[in-house]
């Protein structure tokens, strides 16, 4: 009879968490980071269910004393059967949705609701100078978001992955670009010379492999001179011998 009790009371709870649940703001957390979901309740719980996206999470209650957790949730959840928070560890993009809870104090119902969005983390932030001069940064991440900073800036801030663009007069100005999104940051600085120096060197570098690129064919070539050479003369000496002999 407890027993049958016990699950009439959990799909009562589900029904009635699907029409009355207070609502929470959406929660970020990065990707393999963990989040701990509170229900913010007063008195002494009898009764615990958690779910994500309408599927069991992990739930209690005073009778059957043991947590329980579910499917991709086990030994991943902690649940304070005090308060009804949750803690959930290694956390993955498929873990975001929304979370619900019903609780039963004192035989009161009461269901709140959590939004959770799991986003990879900002990595690091880099600056290049591409040939028209115009700096160009670049991150990988999700809901990224790009200021510059620095002198000679129509604004004290530009947004966006394009830079400024260098010239020779502003050469000594040294740049910041900000990657931003809801669970982290990187920010890199650029000193305006390097636009130029990079160039430089690539020009250097261009002309030295050019070089060589004439030297290695000039030497296959005059290899390929001494073994043509090398069978001609083989040949003539060869030719000369026998007409000796005969």
């Amino acid at each position: 009879m407890t027993e049958r009790f016990l699950k009439m009371r959990i799909i009562f709870c589900i029904i009635f968490s699907l029409f009355h649940g207070t609502s929470s703001k959406t929660i970020n957390v990065a990707t393999n980071g963990k989040v701990t979901l509170q229900p913010l309740v007063e008195g002494e719980i009898e009764s615990i269910l958690w779910r994500h996206n309408g599927n069991k999470m992990v739930e209690w209650d005073n009778k059957t004393v043991n947590v329980r957790e579910y499917f991709k949730f086990k030994g991943r959840t902690k649940l304070d059967v005090k308060t009804g928070d949750v803690t959930i560890i290694h956390l993955a993009k498929d873990d975001s949705g929304l979370y619900d809870t019903v609780l039963i104090i004192q035989g009161k119902l009461i269901s709140i609701r959590h939004r959770v969005e799991v986003i990879d983390p900002v990595t690091t932030a880099k600056v290049t100078c591409p040939s028209n001069a115009t700096l160009h940064c670049e991150a990988k991440g999700d809901f990224l978001d790009y200021s510059w900073f620095g002198p000679g800036l129509q604004t004290a801030e530009m947004r966006g992955q394009t830079g400024p663009q260098i010239s020779k007069e502003n050469q000594d100005s040294v740049y910041t670009c900000v990657v931003h999104n809801p669970v982290s940051d990187s920010s890199v600085t650029y000193h305006a010379s390097d636009c130029f120096t990079s160039g430089y060197h690539q020009l250097i570098l261009g002309v030295v492999c050019a070089v060589i690129g004439v030297i290695g064919a000039a030497a296959g070539l005059g290899y390929y001179c001494y073994k043509i050479n090398s069978r001609v003369m083989y040949l003539f000496l060869n030719n000369r011998a026998e007409t000796h002999w005969k």
